[in-house]
């Protein structure tokens, strides 16, 4: 049956993009938040969430705690939430294992880590699905 199928005409690419760095990546993830004017949208006291995920991001440890920084800077309360469905086992305790394993911990990170598996319907995509998030 395979053989019966014609394929169109292919040709193998490469696309070669510049690999830009930053040397101080946690500097420059707080100093982009504050150039946005997170101040605008944080009230002093506000806790808010910041959720991170496993991917595998260079420099991923620093560019969260530059932007933890600039929340606390502006005078919120933030926290780190582990935002990554079933990784690390779909556990509160194998989330947290899995940050982590990518330089994420309360102490580097001088914030708390509510990692729960406690969620509560905050909404529903239109004509989709409900949307969750952590209880916390």
């Amino acid at each position: 049956m395979i053989d019966q199928i014609e394929l169109p005409q292919m040709v193998r690419m490469r696309h070669h993009r510049p690999a830009s760095r930053l040397d101080d990546p946690e500097s420059a993830a707080k100093e982009a938040l504050l150039k946005a004017d997170v101040r605008q949208w944080v009230k002093p006291g506000a806790r808010i969430a910041v959720g991170c995920g496993s991917r595998g991001i260079a420099g991923y440890a620093q560019i969260v705690r530059g932007v933890l920084q600039a929340l606390k800077e502006v005078g919120a309360q933030p926290m780190v939430i582990p935002a990554m469905g079933s990784h690390g086992g779909a556990t509160a305790e194998g989330q947290i294992q899995v940050l982590a394993a990518a330089g994420i911990t309360e102490e580097s990170m001088e914030v708390p880590i509510a990692s729960g598996m406690d969620v509560v319907q905050i909404g529903t995509i239109p004509g989709g699905p409900p949307v969750y998030f952590d209880r916390r």
